[in-house]
C-alpha cells in the first residue's frame, strides 16, 4: 500500500517538474502565429535594429497602418471566398461553373494581395538609408533560412528544411 502511495506521488511529482518546466521555456517571437504583428514581436525587433530615425519610424508606423487598412478587408474576402468553395463542394451535386468561378476570385484577390505587398516593401525601401536596406535584407535572409527556406549549398540540397517536410 506504501508502495504505490510512493510510486503515485513520484509520478505526480515527476508529471509537474516536467510540465513547469515545459512551462517555463521562452517563447520564441517574430515568427507567424501569434505575436508576430503586434507590440513587442519580431518585426518591431527587427526595425530596433535597422537604428531608425524617429522621422523614419513615423514613416513606417504610418506606411504599415495604411497597408493593413487596406489589406485587412482584402484577407477578409479571401476568408469569405474560401468559406464559399467550402460550401459549394460540400453540397450533393457539386456545381463546378460556381467551384470554377470562385477559385478564379481567390486567384484575382491574391494576385492583387501580393501586388500591395510588393508595392508597400518598395516603399518601405524607399524610407530607409541604403546601410539600413541591406541590414533588413541580411535580416530576412537569416530569418528565411532559420525557418527552414534557405539552400544549404555545401551538401547540394536543401537541408534546412522542417523534419516535417521532409516525411513522406
Amino acid at each position: 500500500m506504501k508502495t504505490n502511495w510512493i510510486k503515485t506521488a513520484g509520478v505526480f511529482l515527476l508529471t509537474t517538474v516536467i510540465v513547469v518546466g515545459i512551462d517555463a521555456q521562452p517563447r520564441q517571437q517574430g515568427g507567424r502565429g501569434y505575436g508576430s504583428y503586434g507590440e513587442g514581436s519580431g518585426r518591431m525587433h527587427q526595425h530596433a535594429a535597422l537604428d531608425l530615425t524617429e522621422v523614419q519610424q513615423e514613416q513606417m508606423t504610418a506606411l504599415r497602418t495604411n497597408h493593413y487598412k487596406i489589406m485587412k478587408p482584402l484577407k477578409n474576402k479571401m476568408v469569405e471566398l474560401k468559406a464559399r468553395e467550402n460550401t459549394l463542394l460540400s453540397e450533393e451535386s457539386v456545381d463546378m461553373k460556381a467551384v470554377n468561378k470562385n477559385i478564379d476570385s481567390q486567384t484575382d484577390l491574391m494576385n492583387n494581395m501580393r501586388k500591395l505587398q510588393v508595392e508597400q516593401r518598395l516603399e518601405t525601401k524607399s524610407i530607409l538609408t541604403d546601410e539600413q536596406v541591406m541590414k533588413l535584407e541580411q535580416r530576412k535572409k537569416f530569418t528565411k533560412q532559420r525557418r527552414g527556406y534557405g539552400n544549404d549549398s555545401h551538401r547540394g540540397r536543401n537541408t534546412c528544411q522542417p523534419y516535417h517536410r521532409n516525411r513522406v
